[in-house]
């Protein structure tokens, strides 16, 4: 069994892609050790990433996380076992918001951060998952 986590955050002020590529070859080769898999999505100015695996190592790797100082507001949004990985394949994929199909966007009544008040953790799930599914670079 798996174990499944979702949050969001708000990038730190005056994050470049080149950041994000860094947090990305570090994400790579530490999950890579530890058998996690995942996705971050990076779109106005806040991150959304699940982060998938063995439960203990999930914890361990989200703990680091939410000490990271790049990003702050850190919210756990989702946490779940499941049987099956969203993302199997990859150690950590990375979708940039600017790639993302503007009608995905209206379809997922997208708000810049997904805000606790207005969407579940299943609905941000679903909203990252189809960005990831359905990114405009081909």
């Amino acid at each position: 069994m798996f174990k499944r986590i979702l949050y969001t955050s708000r990038a730190a002020e005056g994050i470049t892609m080149r950041d994000v590529y860094d947090i990305l070859r570090v994400a790579h080769n530490r999950n890579s050790e530890s058998g996690l898999t995942g996705g971050l999505l990076l779109i106005d100015g806040y991150f959304l990433q699940v982060l998938e695996g063995a439960p203990y190592s999930v914890d361990e790797r989200y703990k680091r996380i939410v000490a990271d100082q790049r990003h702050h507001d850190v919210v756990l949004r989702l946490a779940e076992s499941n049987s099956e990985l969203l993302f199997p394949s990859e150690w950590m994929a990375l979708q940039d918001g600017h790639d993302v199909d503007p009608d995905l966007l209206a379809e997922h009544a997208y708000q810049i951060g997904m805000p606790e008040k207005t969407f579940s953790g299943q609905q941000v799930l679903a909203f990252l998952t189809d960005c990831f599914a359905r990114s405009t670079v081909e």
